[in-house]
């Protein structure tokens, strides 16, 4: 057992592997880019919308503190099984995970500070209708900060 921020940690835990592979080197740039421009202030309230295994969420928690709200909306389960893993290994309590879709996500209108997705959108089934729901959810005059793979981006990483 050892210790890590005041918890007890098994590291012959199988599923403690998981919180390890935060973000994988082709999606880093788009990662850094969006953390790059962001504004975080005191307060805010935080959507990532197609949150995955928990990055940029999980970063901007940390980086608001206590003092933010931060959710994140994903329809896979098994990634917000890890993130919810994350959170408890990190002790991050500001943070609240929801299954669900971007086209219709069962939150309250107006909420938003910002909102951000790091190559989430484009995997949606609807883009348009998924970017409704952000400017839905979106507070007047919020922040929203998206990256996206286009078709040619992989290609454009490997030639």
């Amino acid at each position: 057992m050892k210790k890590y921020l005041n918890q007890e940690i098994d590291i012959n835990d199988p599923d403690l592997v998981s919180v390890i592979d935060d973000l994988p080197l082709w999606s880093a740039p788009f990662g850094l880019k969006l953390l790059d421009v962001i504004y975080l202030k005191r307060g805010m309230k935080v959507l990532d919308v197609g949150c995955g295994t928990g990055f940029p969420l999980i970063e901007i928690s940390q980086r608001l503190g206590d003092s933010g709200q931060v959710c994140g909306i994903d329809p896979w389960g098994k990634v917000l099984e890890r993130v919810k893993l994350k959170l408890q290994v990190y002790d991050i309590g500001n943070v609240g995970i929801i299954k669900g879709v971007a086209e219709d996500m069962p939150l309250q209108d107006n909420f938003f500070d910002l909102i951000v997705s790091n190559n989430g959108i484009n995997n949606v089934q609807n883009v348009e209708q998924a970017l409704s729901e952000c400017y839905r959810v979106s507070k007047p005059g919020a922040q929203m900060v998206l990256t996206m793979n286009l078709d040619q981006t992989i290609a454009a990483f490997l030639s």
